[in-house]
């Protein structure tokens, strides 16, 4: 989560690629959550389901704050195929940029 937040928190002068709306924001957040809960170890589709609810509603203003910004080109894609969160965040994201 720490990768997406300074992610998200680039200044828009600093990135590239078309303006996010809010689906792709959605989608991405939604990728690296479900990395993340594989990662951890969730399992089961029940209580996945529940964390992925709970960080949902708590991550919601980290989403909106996505909305607009400029993604690299190709970060959707990437994250599809990504089998890590820090693949996400560091590859698909290029947090450093």
């Amino acid at each position: 989560m720490l990768a997406l937040t300074l992610a998200l928190l680039t200044p828009p002068s600093c990135q590239r690629g078309a303006p996010a709306t809010q689906e792709e924001c959605a989608r991405l957040f939604g990728r690296l959550v479900d990395l993340e809960l594989q990662e951890m170890g969730y399992r089961d589709p029940t209580l996945a389901a529940r964390w992925r609810a709970r960080l949902a509603a708590r991550h919601a203003p980290l989403v909106e704050s996505c909305v607009g910004r400029r993604l690299p080109p190709g970060a959707l894609a990437c994250a599809a195929r990504a089998r890590t969160a820090e693949e996400v965040s560091h590859g698909c994201l290029d947090v450093g940029w």
